[in-house]
């Protein structure tokens, strides 16, 4: 890197720790490309990798007064990400263990869950459903064909005439608008593949 480089890339770093949006893009738009394959690796799924890498540019954001600070910024970065997936990880481990005791207690006639995780499952159901029910008919119809009927995306595609491709782009639109109708509800979105099983 050569001085006019370092330079600008230190005002760069400089506006950014002021609240500059602009420069902040910059740096995403720098950034962004590096991230994703990284997490992407170790993601179940394009849909969460992209999710973590937007909560990793949040914390970059609420710590920018850093950046004039930081010598390293691409290694900076990276730890922030790393500890993002690790979080990301652990509250989906908490909460598949959690469901999955529910699920092989009640399979197996041991203890039964407490009235609060009844009451808690039962919530959940009901704003999902409120969720689908939100949806646009074509999306609504194709997301029940999948969960309700079991159907599979080829067998949704042949009786709806529409593409496969078009089913499973759906079917991913409309988890994640039920994610972000539970997030807004102070709901886990792991909890939704407990509740449905996936066809896709």
């Amino acid at each position: 890197m050569n001085d006019q480089s370092a330079y600008n890339e230190q005002n760069l770093f400089q506006l950014a720790s002021e609240g500059d949006e602009r420069s902040f893009g910059l740096i995403y738009k720098q950034y962004y490309p590096q991230l994703r394959p990284f997490i992407r690796k170790y993601a179940d799924s394009a849909l969460e990798a992209e999710e973590i890498i937007q909560d990793v540019f949040v914390r970059v954001w609420l710590n920018r007064e850093k950046l004039p600070e930081i010598e390293n910024l691409h290694a900076w970065i990276f730890k922030i990400a790393s500890n993002e997936f690790l979080s990301a990880l652990r509250k989906k481990l908490h909460d598949k263990e959690k469901m999955g005791a529910l699920i092989r207690n009640k399979r197996s006639g041991g203890i039964e869950a407490s009235p609060f995780d009844l009451v808690h499952i039962g919530e959940i159901k009901r704003i999902v459903k409120e969720a689908v029910e939100s949806l646009p008919a074509q999306r609504r119809r194709i997301f029940q064909l999948s969960r309700d009927e079991g159907l599979k995306i080829a067998e949704i595609a042949e009786r709806l005439s529409i593409s496969p491709r078009t089913v499973k782009n759906t079917l991913t639109i409309c988890l994640k608008h039920i994610r972000e109708y539970l997030s807004a509800s102070g709901h886990p979105f792991l909890l939704i593949f407990c509740l449905f099983q996936e066809h896709f």
